[in-house]
């Protein structure tokens, strides 16, 4: 029998946690239905990335892909850098990430190239039949089954090991796909700058000497935002912030938009790290005085650094 899935899409500008609970209810349901896995596909942005994973991974265990639309330089259409926001899910557990929508093959290509240094999960490449042209009858895509299988073998050498097809492909295609992939020649992904930390802002990303000293850190109250605009013209390579209370959260989760460096979170509480964690669009670096079985969960859900 063929393995059924889960098909999550983006539900528009709602807040964070209400993603994850709508989320999470579909993910129940499909659940208790029997599905053997779940594909989030077709995402625009990384906190709909987040919120669906959390919310799937809170309901099951099966494994869960994730794909993202991207435009030609590998930028999702919120202006995310498709390596920081696999960086991010592969730090949150995703099993495996990847493109799918907006390009055909040939434009797609390139990204992999690049997220095959980075990936320690397998990549998907789903992408459409080319770019689509538009007539008075509506989009048109004019890549042909046996076009549109003959960067399979590129794809391959870049670290793709699930193929499939979005907008445009046919069934001709997706036989095409499936007989030539059988001939193909797999290879694993090569994940570079294993002795650097690898963390992520929720456009970018970023590797850090382990040898870096914190420096001090931002209190998050009303004046963050003017604070992390000062930090970000600094020399250091990361900023780190302190949070002590919960009250500090709405300041926290509005100033990190104004982060172009890495994160660093300072806090000694778990349930309050944890709360930041959930509503920090990236991955970040820990520091504190927290105990290793307090910090593995929270490493393990949201790809925290300590």
């Amino acid at each position: 029998l063929s393995p059924t899935g889960l098909f999550l899409y983006p539900l528009g500008d709602a807040r964070f946690e209400e993603l994850v609970e709508v989320y999470a209810e579909q993910a129940a349901a499909l659940e208790e239905a029997g599905v053997d896995l779940f594909v989030i596909e077709t995402m625009l942005s990384v906190a709909e990335c987040r919120a669906a994973l959390l919310a799937v991974k809170s309901v099951s265990e099966k494994p869960v892909f994730v794909t993202v639309t991207c435009d030609e330089k590998g930028r999702t259409l919120t202006g995310s850098d498709a390596a920081a926001v696999l960086q991010i899910l592969q730090g949150m557990g995703v099993d495996a990430f990847g493109l799918n929508c907006s390009t055909g093959p040939e434009e797609m290509l390139p990204t992999f190239r690049r997220l095959r240094e980075i990936a320690r999960v397998p990549l998907i490449a789903k992408p459409n039949a080319g770019m689509p042209e538009s007539t008075d009858a509506g989009a048109v895509y004019s890549c042909a089954p046996e076009d549109f299988t003959a960067r399979l073998e590129d794809f391959a050498a870049a670290g793709v090991m699930i193929f499939g097809g979005c907008c445009g492909t046919t069934e001709e295609h997706v036989r095409a796909v499936a007989e030539k992939a059988g001939t193909l020649t797999m290879c694993h992904p090569a994940p570079q700058k294993n002795d650097l930390l690898p963390c992520a802002t929720e456009k970018e990303l970023f590797f850090l000497d382990p040898a870096t000293p914190v420096g001090g850190a931002l209190p998050c109250d009303e004046s963050l935002e003017e604070r992390l605009e000062e930090a970000m013209a600094e020399d250091m390579p990361f900023v780190t912030v302190e949070i002590r209370e919960e009250a500090e959260l709405d300041n926290f989760a509005d100033a990190q938009l104004l982060l172009t460096k890495p994160l660093c979170i300072r806090c000694d509480d778990a349930m309050l790290l944890e709360q930041a964690l959930r509503l920090y669009q990236g991955r970040a670096l820990y520091d504190g005085k927290l105990e290793n079985d307090a910090l593995e969960p929270l490493s393990k859900r949201y790809g925290v650094i300590c």
